[in-house]
């Protein structure tokens, strides 16, 4: 009987907790679709398979399983096509799965001309990587740069070539960004960070102002 009851309350437990994520999930799609309205884009609470086709090149978009965009808010602003959604997906992590979500910036421009690249934070497991070969494009004039970040791509000289010494300052004054870049498509996020629906404005500036720099440096 005890064994039954503890079964019991642990399947009332998560089902309670299941109802109070969905609540919270409904009430963000809310008051993104209000954002939404206020900025004059287009809202999709589902996403839209468009803007997958369009992240495709990105290296974020290869990872894991169940990859789903959800809240987004897409159209011009300041003269650029924009996209800000919440995007997630599913790894596996030991005995298991690990859910990733994350808010991002996706900005397309004729303005922009970039390599494939990638920058994200370096943490350990990737020195470990590096240690055994994988690539990491560091710079000796910016230590501070290259001990914080992971830059990769596979044209090299073309990506040194665009990370000049005004761009990798900026970087450096960030507080762990990540953003990737392909052609005339630049995204811009923090790993496992979602925006409240009241920074998505200071969110999107923080994002033209990488967008800023890099068509200072192309």
């Amino acid at each position: 009987m005890t064994t039954v009851l503890i079964i019991t309350a642990v399947f009332l437990l998560v089902g309670f907790l299941c109802f109070i994520f969905w609540r919270l999930e409904k009430k963000r799609t809310g008051q993104f679709a209000l954002i939404s309205a206020e900025l004059k884009l287009n809202f999709f609470p589902k996403g839209s398979t468009s803007l997958f086709e369009r992240l495709k090149p990105f290296y974020l978009f290869s990872k894991g399983r169940s990859r789903k965009i959800k809240n987004l808010m897409e159209g011009e602003a300041n003269k650029v096509e924009l996209a800000i959604f919440d995007y997630q997906y599913t790894t596996h992590g030991g005995q298991h799965p690990q859910t990733h979500r994350q808010s991002l910036l996706f900005i397309r421009s004729p303005k922009l001309n970039l390599p494939d690249f990638s920058l994200r934070p370096e943490n350990v497991f990737h020195k470990i990587g590096s240690a055994f070969g994988d690539k990491d494009i560091d710079f000796e004039t910016h230590p501070i740069f290259s001990k914080s970040y992971l830059l990769r791509g596979d044209n090299e000289a073309a990506i040194r070539g665009l990370f000049n010494n005004e761009l990798l300052n900026f970087i450096q004054s960030q507080q762990k960004i990540s953003f990737e870049g392909s052609g005339d498509k630049l995204i811009f996020y923090r790993h496992k960070n979602r925006v409240k629906p009241e920074e998505v404005e200071s969110f999107m500036e923080e994002g033209f102002q990488v967008f800023d720099q890099f068509l200072r440096s192309t």
